[in-house]
């Protein structure tokens, strides 16, 4: 049981944590028209002051661990996991209830367990927290309660991202999906571009502040990138290309290609009349993306996708990794001795306005199980967290975890700012529609663009899944 410590007492402690620099860099291509009279700090939830419980217990399906809080605060090891122990405190004392977190592993057991407690007609989880693409396909099957039957949750409020949670639904006027504040999952799961300061200045005689005025110019384009990663390789002098050279892009893994092609700012999928997605991926800009990506990741001195990104990072010898903000927290970062910064993923020309992050698929959901029945009080603790994770949770990961722990240059900080405000996704890169979501990564595999020949085999599954989702959807309503 927690330390019933006074709300007072709490809100103090957190005070440091939740003084944050919300500025972003003027950029030119961006039009400031937000309403200056009102403060975020001014908005609150609009949940009655007096909506108790009566000591119910709240249980919260927790993938793992990151919805999971600490029994005392002296567990808790940084600023993120004492601004978790403190919003449940509130939480808890708010609405007279005690929260009870049952962590599973997200890749096991949490579809399982919520098919089984949902056709059992069972109340076993009031809310769920899980990756994204464990949740997918549990909203496909009606698992969970439409947010619209959620009373306290307003989707407007600055804690959740409406526009986020719009492109992953299947339909546009019905959503299922929190996503927010309630976890700071959200944020260190989104993507950017790494770069070794050192390295900047030792092999192209740049200093960071010549890569964020490209940004801000509107120049961070992947072909420019390419130019840069082109100019930066080393062998160690036993010609052959391995761990010990260094190298301008190191990209092992798949995802790289797959966040560089989703972050460029095309977009692969739209809406019908009806509101139901359409493919958009086979055009001329796609093969031209791909056709891009493949000069940048197969085709280029500079790149390898053979050795280890992350410890090759780290180590030094690599100028450039696309990745997320989570390896921030990896012994390989940490301990790293050169300085890094931040970009955001490169666009794919001077034409796209502002820049694209994607959030990876294993990024927190927040679901209601369709078996709950007191969803007043599920909707009303899911929104209070998220209002409270605004507070104190994601200045604690962004500020003190992410800026201050974690970034070497004063610039990169602003970097995070803007990249931040750049997180979204594409409907086909969380519901990947028959195949059809994961070409970019089928091209990595190959190693060559064999995206039209790809594209081929999966169109047709591609436009069937859609149509068996709507048919299924219009049956349901």
């Amino acid at each position: 049981m927690k330390k019933k410590l006074s709300l007072l007492l709490a809100i103090l402690m957190l005070s440091a944590v939740a003084c944050t620099n919300n500025d972003v860099p003027d950029d030119p291509s961006v039009s400031d028209t937000a309403d200056e009279t009102v403060s975020e700090e001014d908005i609150t939830p609009d949940i009655p002051d007096d909506l108790k419980f009566s000591g119910e217990t709240v249980t919260v399906m927790s993938g793992d661990w990151v919805m999971t809080s600490t029994d005392t605060f002296e567990e808790a090891i940084d600023a993120v996991w004492q601004a978790k122990y403190y919003i449940d405190l509130h939480t808890e004392e708010k609405f007279d209830i005690t929260i009870n977190y049952v962590p599973v592993n997200p890749f096991q057991n949490v579809t399982g367990l919520v098919r089984q407690t949902v056709n059992s007609g069972s109340e076993d989880y009031h809310l769920v927290g899980a990756p994204a693409q464990t949740q997918v396909h549990l909203i496909n099957e009606g698992m969970y309660h439409p947010v619209d039957e959620l009373k306290y949750i307003d989707l407007d409020k600055p804690w959740w991202n409406r526009e986020y949670i719009e492109s992953v639904s299947f339909h546009k006027d019905e959503l299922y999906v929190l996503f927010g504040d309630i976890t700071y999952n959200t944020l260190e799961r989104s993507t950017c571009v790494f770069f070794n300061i050192q390295l900047l200045e030792e092999k192209l005689g740049m200093q960071p502040s010549d890569l964020y005025n490209l940004v801000y110019e509107g120049k961070w384009t992947i072909d420019k990138f390419t130019e840069l990663v082109s100019q930066v390789y080393e062998d160690d002098g036993n010609t052959i290309r391995d761990a010990a050279d260094t190298y301008g892009l190191v990209a092992n893994w798949e995802e790289s290609f797959n966040w560089m092609a989703y972050g460029a700012g095309l977009k692969f999928s739209g809406r019908d009349e009806n509101g139901y997605p359409v493919i958009n991926m086979y055009n001329e800009k796609t093969v031209d993306l791909v056709d891009k990506l493949c000069r940048l990741f197969f085709n280029n001195e500079g790149t390898s996708y053979s050795v280890a990104s992350e410890s090759t990072f780290g180590n030094g010898q690599a100028l450039f990794v696309v990745n997320r903000f989570f390896l921030t927290s990896w012994e390989q970062f940490r301990t790293m001795e050169d300085d890094y910064g931040f970009l955001p993923i490169p666009k794919y020309d001077e034409s796209i306005e502002g820049y694209h992050s994607p959030v990876e698929s294993l990024v927190w959901w927040t679901t209601v199980p369709v078996t709950i029945s007191n969803t007043d009080m599920s909707s009303a603790i899911a929104e209070y967290m998220s209002y409270e994770g605004r507070l104190y949770l994601r200045p604690a990961y962004y500020e003190t975890t992410l800026k201050l722990k974690q970034t070497r240059d004063e610039e990169s900080m602003k970097m995070i700012d803007l990249i931040m405000a750049g997180r979204e996704t594409d409907y086909l890169y969380i519901n990947t529609t028959g195949g059809v979501g994961d070409l970019f990564k089928t091209v990595f595999r190959a190693r060559e663009n064999n995206f039209a020949s790809e594209y081929a085999k999966v169109e047709k599954a591609g436009q069937q899944t859609i149509a068996d989702l709507i048919k299924t959807y219009e049956e349901s309503h």
